[in-house]
């Protein structure tokens, strides 16, 4: 339910016309001083990571039932619930990763700069 209301939150925030999405870009990231060229390449990376950010909640739910399912069973198995947390971690990972790898190729060095003071608000839990 919490992720129906998340997502139903993030549409009804993205929704809307052009200018709104400019400013909602302008508001996060406005103290890099994107050039226009930029703005559009950082769009298109942002609308990408929320896509792929919905997709890991979505499969994040499914593994938490499937650890709730295994931890109910008469044999637990450590080495199971081992492999759930991992294969979340390593999702959340890459596409983090992805989403910086890529940031960081779009930005000048002063700009990286500014956008590292504000990493861990890119964090994927």
């Amino acid at each position: 339910m919490k992720i129906f209301l998340i997502l139903l939150l993030s549409v009804f925030l993205y929704a809307g016309h052009s200018e709104k999405k400019e400013h909602h870009l302008n508001k996060d990231l406005s103290h890099l001083d994107l050039t226009s060229s930029q703005k559009e390449s950082v769009k298109k990376l942002l609308k990408d990571f929320r896509e792929q950010l919905k997709d890991f909640r979505e499969e994040n739910e499914a593994i938490e039932y499937r650890k709730k399912e295994l931890f109910k069973s008469d044999n637990f198995n450590a080495n199971s619930l081992e492999a759930l947390n991992k294969s979340i971690f390593q999702k959340a990972n890459a596409i983090e990763s992805e989403m910086l790898i890529k940031m960081h190729s779009l930005l000048t060095k002063e700009q990286r700069v500014r956008f590292a003071r504000y990493l861990d608000e890119w964090e994927v839990e």
